[in-house]
């Protein structure tokens, strides 16, 4: 693997890791509507600031806001699931 690939995932996986520990931090314990949770995620993508900005290269900040994206989807897709589950079996 070339170095430049190399930084790009690892610059994805930091970016993907420190998004979702932010998600989960902020709605932890907590009941939201999902037009909420969907504000919460737009707002973490659209920061100007990258969460790793020690990541300096074109390609780093590609693969960090690539893993933000990633953590972003993957965070709402499980709330929708656990919402759909919720109605469809009731409260556990």
């Amino acid at each position: 693997m070339n170095h430049e690939s190399e930084r790009y995932r690892f610059a994805r996986i930091e970016g993907y890791i420190i998004t979702l520990a932010r998600l989960e931090e902020q709605f932890e314990d907590t009941a939201v509507n999902l037009e909420v949770m969907e504000a919460a995620v737009a707002s973490q993508l659209a920061k100007e600031n990258l969460c790793a900005p020690w990541r300096t290269s074109k390609a780093e900040r590609a693969g960090c806001r690539e893993g933000m994206r990633l953590a972003g989807l993957q965070f709402l897709s499980q709330y929708r699931e656990a919402l759909r589950d919720l109605r469809l079996n009731g409260p556990v």
